[in-house]
């Protein structure tokens, strides 16, 4: 049967074929895998499509067969939801089954690992082992043990179900930007499925604390982090930014701010930013601007919620003030 090829477009790709030995080589190229499959079901075949925020790759395949394969160390973090059909995976002593709408964690980012897969449709979710890191608190550059999963299934199936929304969310909502848009929205959305990766799935990723973190946990800290997040809202920075620019760990930084300014850095950064998409809500033309662009430019992805963050801090909803009444 003739295959489709590749498809290719600024942020994804797309894949389809029926014939079993194109999407054997195809698998093969574009994963570096050992791979043995059978024969795909009449009328079936091979689907994959990708998509990309920033470092950050959301992937879907589907094929009508069972197939096994190994795979060399990621080193990076994939999260898979099985939408359908059953897979089994090995990394190290651990065998990890899942069925549909479970989820799992691929691998120990650091390891190699193996799987089976039974006619399945897997969505599947990279990011980069670093902002992980970040995200969990981790100073750059340091050097620490590898990056480990306790276990491989979320805490609870709620949390489950969180990152399947999270997934849903970023597919739905910041994919539909423009190619290359909106850089601090995309940023904000790779720190969200990072923070709620670290919620869902036991890891030992957060530092243990240390006496430095609180001894630095002093108001020079805080002048220093505001000074940085002032002098550069728009930039794309989070906790991992800020602390090294205060010079301490971001442990250190998140106890200074909790106890001089009685908030996280990060909502420091969110609330100069809602400042600054005050004012450019009071200087806009409403013929041409948005508040969903203007919101989008200060990294407010959500507009429910910046809606009602705009309405607590200045008493009217951000419509009005770009409406001039």
């Amino acid at each position: 049967m003739q295959a489709q090829l590749p498809a290719e477009s600024e942020g994804g790709s797309s894949f389809r074929t029926a014939d079993v030995d194109v999407a054997r080589d195809w698998m093969r190229a574009a994963y570096g895998t050992s791979l043995r499959m059978k024969t795909p079901a009449p009328r079936g075949s091979f689907r994959y499509t990708r998509t990309e925020a920033g470092p950050v790759s959301l992937s879907t395949i589907a094929l009508p067969t069972e197939y096994a394969y190994t795979s060399n160390a990621l080193g990076s973090v994939a999260i898979t939801h099985v939408v359908g059909g059953r897979m089994a995976r090995e990394c190290a002593d651990d065998v990890t089954e899942a069925g549909p709408g479970d989820v799992l964690a691929i691998s120990q980012p650091h390891l190699p690992y193996a799987g089976r897969v039974y006619s399945a449709e897997l969505r599947a979710v990279t990011v980069p082992l670093a902002h992980v890191e970040q995200a969990a608190g981790r100073p750059a550059g340091q050097a620490a043990r590898p990056l480990r999963f306790h276990r491989f299934t979320p805490v609870s199936r709620a949390m489950a179900d969180q990152w399947k929304r999270t997934v849903d969310y970023v597919e739905e909502s910041v994919l539909a930007l423009p190619a290359g848009g909106e850089p601090l929205v995309v940023d904000a959305a790779v720190r969200m499925l990072a923070a709620v990766l670290l919620a869902a799935f036991p890891t030992d990723a957060r530092p243990a604390t240390v006496l430095a973190d609180t001894r630095d946990a002093t108001p020079r800290t805080v002048r220093r982090a505001v000074s940085f997040i002032e002098s550069r809202p728009g930039a794309e920075i989070g906790l991992t930014e800020i602390a090294a620019a205060a010079g301490v760990t971001p442990r250190a930084l998140q106890y200074a701010f909790r106890s001089h300014l009685g908030m996280t850095p990060m909502a420091y950064l969110r609330r100069v930013r809602l400042a600054l998409a005050h004012a450019d809500l009071v200087a806009a033309d409403p013929s041409r601007e948005t508040v969903t662009a203007i919101a989008h430019r200060w990294g407010f992805h959500h507009h429910g919620r910046f809606s009602e963050a705009y309405r607590a801090a200045y008493g009217v909803p951000p419509r009005r003030t770009l409406a001039g009444s």
